[in-house]
């Protein structure tokens, strides 16, 4: 559908009375004029999208974090550098480096994630008889919904199976119009429930990942060709800030099939020949253990490795019934580029967390009761060689069908469902779905606008839904391999893999070097509690604003900032004696990524209060309290912000760009 008869159908729709985002027009925040133009427009070169309740919608929280400039005077925390780099590939704007100078050129004056920077004006603001929307008690463990007068217990709430209720419903997204985006049936069961005494993983998964309709029969006909990862989360989206997922893949039919009939063992080779591609990989790409008579038959150049199999050359096609699909694309320079054949699905479950994670460690706090389930297939393959460059910023609206939505490039079709009030899964609206353009446009921090798959721990370790138990899997080192100086652009090369003058990415761990720059665990210095994990405290204090540990050692916490920033002559960077994130053997601990019992229950609490408002256009990153400049934290809002964007980020006059690729290399 085109995007002009999309933009018509969009605004017939609008005038007709329908809820942006779920909410009344009535709402007195973010209030709509009927009578101004509604149409988008370019302001200060972006788009500007007037009909939605945040008209920068598809700008994330996470572009309004000070970088230190606001509140000190000078710039010493740079976390922007994780998604504007210097590009994986050609599609996905190795030039959008430059954000981390050119910062904040937004055409807001006010952040307008407001469930973040003021919830008062949202999820917490007076009704009428003067109380609160919403209020969090927890030391009761509740949460009141003040309009309806029902009040949640969030044990209860988390151990609701609302991705089960769906799944046997035959939930979908997207419809059957003609004129429509296409129709997802919701075809992948929970992997996880409450059994009433504990949280358990269901027997719809099996020990290689892949995914069943069936708990008790695992066979071709039952399997759904959904198969679960474990990959390497990107620096910053933890659990402990609120983030717990999983991914899951499938390849269209003919990838599984080979004459005509389903073959897993085919379907596994052609799955470890994508994972090498997205990973950039030509040679030598370590992968899974793989039917060797099938390797053979198709003439694929490969050595036995203990514990999986080793492809010499990655292969040009995929085999079977696939043998028809190339592998590689030839960009600039006529190298080889990996992307997802079209008609690649991902699935991405969001999880609430259980607070009692550590007695179900395996599980890696896992529960029944999803925040959301997002979808992805991939639609056209694009044409590598006419991809150099930034892509244009569009100023019309996305074709928009119940849950369903184009990404930015127009590659991918990307579908949502979000809880209703009482935690059903609902389809995201499209507002809501606007908020997902954010980060799977074409940033360069991505492959093909994906985050996870290009990043699934190598062999057999990766195939298994995440438990963030990285034990003997992952490990902080040497992480960015030789990919860090394969950046193509002259102008980038003042900054090339040197930050404040000294330090090069590719000598130390991905999470290592991302804890240091951004002088915490997350985008907004907003986790003590994270922060003092990785120096190896268990706990933050509040009460003596200090980092403790069960054994009664404390650190000051504003020693602990300075041993995490990267301005700093003594930090984790010059002295590797201070990290305590890591085990023995030199992975990477659970309890790192996995927040404390209490943590877990005020970030399940304060996300209840966001769904019983139905308030998602106003943002789902969460903190304790608001966390604007005027309340003490460090993401930007109101006049500061204003003044702020006029005079940058202060990061490229104190040496803190950083520019490389981010392609791993286990």
């Amino acid at each position: 559908m085109g995007r002009r008869f999309a933009f018509l159908i969009c605004s017939v729709v609008f005038f007709a009375g329908c809820n942006i985002g779920g909410i009344d027009f009535s709402d007195t925040v973010g209030e709509y004029d009927r009578e101004k133009d509604e149409s988008p427009k370019l302001v200060a070169g972006f788009p500007w999208f007037t009909k939605y309740k945040n008209p920068t919608a598809y700008i994330p929280l996470e572009c309004y974090t000070d970088t230190g400039k606001l509140k000190t005077g000078e710039a010493f925390a740079n976390p922007c550098y994780v998604c504007h780099n210097g590009g994986n590939t050609p599609v996905d704007n190795a030039g959008d480096w430059k954000n981390q100078i050119d910062w904040l050129r937004f055409p807001a004056n006010d952040n307008p994630w407001l469930n973040a920077v003021a919830p008062e004006k949202t999820f917490e603001k007076l009704l009428d008889n003067g109380k609160k929307w919403t209020e969090l008690d927890l030391t009761a463990k509740t949460v009141k919904d003040n309009k309806t007068g029902i009040t949640v217990n969030i044990d209860n709430w988390i151990r609701q199976n609302n991705w089960e209720r769906a799944y046997i419903n035959g939930s979908y997204i997207g419809s059957d119009s003609p004129v429509g985006l296409g129709k997802y049936i919701l075809d992948l069961p929970p992997l996880y429930k409450w059994d009433g005494t504990d949280f358990v993983k269901t027997g719809y998964i099996d020990n290689e990942g892949f995914i069943y309709s069936s708990e008790t029969v695992h066979t071709d006909s039952t399997n759904t060709w959904w198969r679960a990862y474990d990959w390497k989360h990107f620096p910053g989206f933890f659990p402990t800030n609120g983030r717990l997922d999983s991914a899951m893949i499938r390849l269209p039919e003919k990838f599984r099939k080979e004459n005509g009939s389903y073959n897993k063992e085919l379907y596994k080779i052609n799955l470890s020949i994508l994972e090498c591609a997205v990973k950039q990989i030509t040679q030598n790409c370590d992968v899974e253990p793989l039917d060797t008579v099938l390797l053979s038959k198709y003439r694929i150049q490969y050595q036995s490795i203990p514990s999986g199999i080793r492809f010499l050359t990655v292969p040009d096609r995929y085999v079977g019934d696939a043998s028809d699909v190339k592998v590689w694309q030839i960009g600039k320079g006529f190298k080889k580029v990996g992307l997802y054949p079209v008609g690649t699905e991902l699935g991405h479950p969001v999880y609430y967390i259980d607070p009692d994670w550590q007695a179900r460690a395996s599980i890696g706090g896992k529960t029944g009761q999803l925040k959301e389930f997002r979808y992805m297939k991939k639609i056209v393959m694009q044409n590598v060689k006419s991809s150099e460059g930034e892509e244009e910023e569009s100023i019309q609206y996305k074709p928009y069908d119940n849950g369903l939505m184009l990404n930015d490039p127009d590659t991918w079709l990307m579908g949502g469902w979000i809880e209703d009030s009482n935690g059903n899964l609902r389809p995201q609206t499209e507002e809501e779905m606007a908020f997902c353009m954010a980060c799977h446009g074409a940033i360069s921090g991505t492959v093909d606008s994906t985050f996870s798959f290009w990043r699934k721990l190598p062999k057999s370790a990766g195939w298994k839904d995440t438990d963030y138990g990285y034990s003997g899997d992952v490990y902080d080192v040497k992480y960015w391999a030789e990919k860090v100086n394969e950046v193509e652009d002259t102008e980038a090369s003042v900054y090339l893999g040197s930050i404040y003058g000294i330090y090069k990415p590719e000598d130390y761990g991905e999470y290592r070097f991302y804890f240091t720059i951004s002088n915490g665990i997350d985008h907004f210095r907003s986790n003590k509690e994270g922060l003092c994990r990785i120096l190896g405290y268990d706990y933050y204090d509040s009460s003596t604003d200090s980092c403790t540990d069960s054994n009664n050692n404390s650190l000051d916490f504003s020693v602990a900032l300075e041993y995490l920033k990267i301005t700093s002559d003594t930090n984790i960077l010059t002295d590797s004696s201070l990290i305590g994130y890591l085990n023995a053997d030199g992975s990477v601990k659970q309890s790192l990524f996995l927040p404390s019992r209490d943590r877990a229950y005020a970030l399940n609490g304060r996300y209840i209060q966001v769904v019983l408002s139905q308030q998602f256009v106003y943002g789902r990153d969460l903190f304790s309290k608001a966390f604007g400049t005027k309340d003490g934290g460090n993401s930007l809002e109101g006049e500061d912000f204003y003044r702020m964007k006029l005079s940058g980020s202060g990061l490229e006059e104190n040496g803190l760009i950083a520019v490389f690729k981010t392609l791993l290399g286990f």
